[in-house]
C-alpha cells in the first residue's frame, strides 16, 4: 500500500466503515425476555479455507507455532533469563484495522510496547495477523472503495473465533487474557459472543481478563461519512459500529451488547453469559482503556469517546490528554490521541498493572 494513499486517508482508518445487511435471525436464537438476540446480524467468512486473510503467504515473521492454527499469528519469545510465568495467562493481542501485529511492538529504536514488555514479564504472548495485505475489496479510492484497506467484523471474527480455540487447545491448563485495540475490541467481543453461542469449546471458566483498549463499543466517527455511502468493508464496518455522536444501536452492536447493556460484559459476574448459566462461578474481569474527552464535552481521541469504550460491567479507564503515543508509530504519529490508549506509557502500565 502506498503510503501516499494512506496519508491522505489515515483520519479514518482505526474505526473505519459502512453499512452492512441484517440477517434473519435463525428461529430458536432469541433469548427470552426483553434481552434482545445473540444471533448473529451479518454474514461472516466463516469457511477458512476461503478466506483471503487466513493465510500464512508472504508473511515478514516466521508464523506462530500455535498447534491446529491455520492462519497468521506472530509468537514473542520470552527474553533469555526470563522465566515464563506457567501461572499467569497466554495473552492474545487482537489488533487495530489497517494495522498489523507491529502495533504490539516498540517502533524504531524507541521504548518496549506492550508485546516486548509481556514478554519481558514472562507472558507467553501471541498476536493474531488479520492480513490487510490480501483485502479483496476494489482499492482504488477511499470514497466508494477501499484504498485503506479497513476489514470489517465478517473478515476479522472468524479469524479471532479460530485464534482462540487454537490458544484455547493449546494450552489446556492456562487461562486466557485478551487484549485488544480499536476494531480488536469488538472483534474480541462478537468471537466470544460466537463462540459461547456455538457451544463446542469450555470458554468462560479458562477466560481471566479481557482487556478492551479504544474500543467503539458504542459508536465510531467516521459512521456519518461513510455508513452508506462505502460499499466495501471500509463501509461496512462503520455501519456495524454505529454513530459515536449519536448513537443508536445497530444490529452488530444490539447482537452483541444485548438491550441496554445486558451483555457487554458475559460472566464479568461469575453467572451469566447472554442470559445463559455458563461460567462455573468464574469472574472474567474486563477493564476497558480510553483517552479521557476534553472537558467542554469534545473529543481528543480521533474516533471514539468516554461514552464510546466504556462497558456495563467493566473496570471503565481513562488515560490523560497527554498520554499520547510518542513513538511516532504509523505515520509519525498522525493517529497518537488513538494510539495512546495501547502505546502510550500510562496506558502500558495500567495494562501490565491489570495482568500483575
Amino acid at each position: 500500500m502506498q503510503r501516499t494513499t494512506l496519508l491522505t486517508t489515515a483520519a479514518a482508518l482505526a474505526g473505519a466503515a459502512g453499512c452492512f445487511q441484517s440477517i434473519p435471525t435463525a428461529p430458536g436464537d432469541d433469548r427470552p425476555g426483553d434481552r434482545g438476540s445473540s444471533a448473529d446480524a451479518i454474514t461472516y467468512r466463516d469457511e477458512l479455507s476461503l478466506h483471503p486473510g487466513c493465510s500464512t503467504a508472504g508473511l515478514t515473521y516466521p508464523a506462530a507455532d500455535l498447534a491446529g492454527f491455520r492462519c497468521a499469528a506472530k509468537a514473542y519469545p520470552i527474553p533469555a533469563g526470563v522465566s515464563e510465568r506457567t501461572d499467569g495467562p497466554v495473552v492474545l493481542l487482537l489488533h487495530g484495522n489497517s494495522d498489523t501485529p507491529a502495533e504490539w511492538e516498540r517502533f524504531e529504536d524507541g521504548a518496549p510496547m506492550l508485546a516486548e514488555r509481556l514478554s519481558a514479564a514472562g507472558l507467553r504472548t501471541l498476536a493474531l495477523d488479520l492480513r490487510i495485505d490480501l483485502v479483496d475489496d476494489p482499492q482504488g479510492n477511499n470514497d466508494t472503495e477501499n484504498a485503506a484497506r479497513n476489514v470489517d467484523h465478517a473478515w476479522s471474527v472468524p479469524l479471532a473465533e479460530h485464534f482462540i480455540t487454537s490458544a484455547l487447545a493449546a494450552y489446556p491448563d492456562r487461562p486466557l487474557a485478551l487484549v485488544g485495540f480499536s476494531l480488536g475490541v469488538t472483534t474480541i467481543r462478537d468471537a466470544l459472543r460466537r463462540l459461547h453461542r456455538a457451544g463446542e469449546v469450555t470458554l468462560w471458566p479458562r477466560l481471566d481478563h479481557v482487556i478492551l483498549l479504544a474500543g467503539a463499543n458504542h459508536g465510531v466517527s467516521s459512521y456519518a461519512r461513510l455508513c452508506g455511502r462505502n460499499p466495501t468493508m471500509r463501509g461496512q464496518v462503520a455501519c456495524e459500529m454505529g454513530s459515536r455522536d449519536n448513537f443508536s444501536p445497530t444490529d452488530f452492536t444490539l447482537a452483541v451488547s444485548g438491550v441496554d447493556g445486558a451483555d457487554e460484559a458475559p460472566c464479568h459476574d461469575g453467572a451469566t453469559a447472554y442470559g445463559d448459566a455458563a461460567c462455573a462461578d468464574h469472574q472474567v474481569a474486563y477493564t476497558t482503556v480510553v483517552m479521557q474527552d476534553i472537558t467542554d464535552g469534545s473529543y481528543q481521541d480521533e474516533f471514539v469517546s468516554e461514552a464510546s469504550a466504556a462497558l456495563t460491567g467493566a473496570d471503565n479507564r481513562t488515560v490523560g490528554l497527554d498520554d499520547t503515543d510518542d513513538s511516532g508509530y504509523f505515520f509519525g504519529g498522525l493517529l497518537k490521541n488513538h494510539y495512546g490508549a495501547a502505546r502510550s506509557a500510562a496506558a502500558l502500565d495500567l495494562i501490565l498493572e491489570v495482568l500483575s
